[in-house]
């Protein structure tokens, strides 16, 4: 508590500034801050703490260890704190208050856009902010604040210790072409047959590319030549629509797609490497009251759909 009640937020906010701009001038401008000011806010936050939290070097500053740590704890306070202030404005409005989610694209079809019909229905519940990425960017926006729950997959590469991860569903993936493509409703294709054209893959280490690298090199065949590699699906299905490239998409965001007649589901199997997802949330014992009421409608989905 000594070292709480020494610390303030503008600190911190310089903290986390610094580690991202790794120069004092700039981070002393970003927070309306003279330079000096700046490097006197540092000194002391370094003294309170008894560490260094960045080497000042001819070139800029560079964060160690513990400013790594410092910074993403800052930007946490930092973030809780703007959110504590946007829960008491909608609460003097009489709203619920705004949970921040993140999902992983192949949880849209179904998962996500069951739950917002829900909300929409019940007309009640809490506001949605809703973000679209890979599992990977959407766990580092959770760890460092900036997101309330995830609809994802564990990444083992990434910090998850502070993370509770609840496997929900299961997602099948499926090889797509352009409806006029050679390969279009040809039966039994082998992923010798398909390795031979172009792809449109996502980036490493997303789960998908590593299923469909996992695939091939299970079928002792080297991974697929790509053309294009890009985490956006929505960007995969419009190229794949308009040349004889190939790509892999979740079951459920190809067959939306093929329903639209954008798209040709490929009839070649894959064997299954993906794990579940589910749930992602921050590990910690009690959650404001809108984001205990969303996961409990995400829970009850779930339930629904088994």
């Amino acid at each position: 508590m000594a070292i709480l009640s020494r610390l303030r937020l503008k600190q911190l906010a310089l903290v986390a500034s610094l580690e991202m701009t790794t120069n004092m001038h700039e981070s002393a401008r970003e927070l309306n801050l003279s330079q000096p000011g700046a490097t006197k806010l540092l000194k002391e936050v370094e003294e309170t703490l008894g560490v260094t939290l960045f080497e000042r070097l001819p070139r800029g500053m560079k964060a160690t260890a513990y400013g790594v740590v410092v910074a993403r704890h800052a930007r946490q306070i930092i973030s809780e704190t703007g959110r504590l202030k946007a829960q008491l404005s909608a609460m003097q409005r009489g709203e619920f208050g705004k949970v921040r989610l993140g999902a992983i694209m192949e949880a849209l079809p179904e998962q996500v856009s069951k739950l917002l019909t829900s909300l929409i229905d019940s007309n009640s519940g809490p506001q949605i902010s809703l973000t679209v990425s890979t599992s990977d960017n959407l766990i580092a926006a959770l760890n460092d604040g900036s997101l309330d729950v995830v609809l994802g997959r564990p990444v083992e590469r990434l910090d998850m210790s502070g993370i509770r991860f609840e496997p929900l569903w299961q997602e099948k993936l499926a090889v797509v072409a352009s409806p006029d493509h050679p390969l279009a409703g040809r039966n039994r294709l082998t992923l010798q047959e398909i390795g031979g054209y172009g792809w449109i893959l996502q980036p490493r280490p997303s789960p998908m590319r590593m299923a469909i690298d996992l695939a091939f090199a299970q079928a002792d065949l080297p991974p697929p030549h790509y053309t294009l590699e890009t985490a956006s699906m929505l960007m995969t299905t419009v190229a794949v629509g308009k040349s004889d490239l190939l790509a892999v998409l979740p079951r459920s965001v190809a067959d939306y797609y093929l329903e639209k007649g954008l798209i040709s589901v490929l009839q070649v199997q894959l064997e299954e490497h993906m794990s579940r997802y589910g749930l992602l949330i921050p590990n910690k014992d009690e959650f404001d009251p809108e984001v205990e009421a969303l996961v409990d409608m995400i829970r009850a989905l779930s339930q629904t759909q088994e």
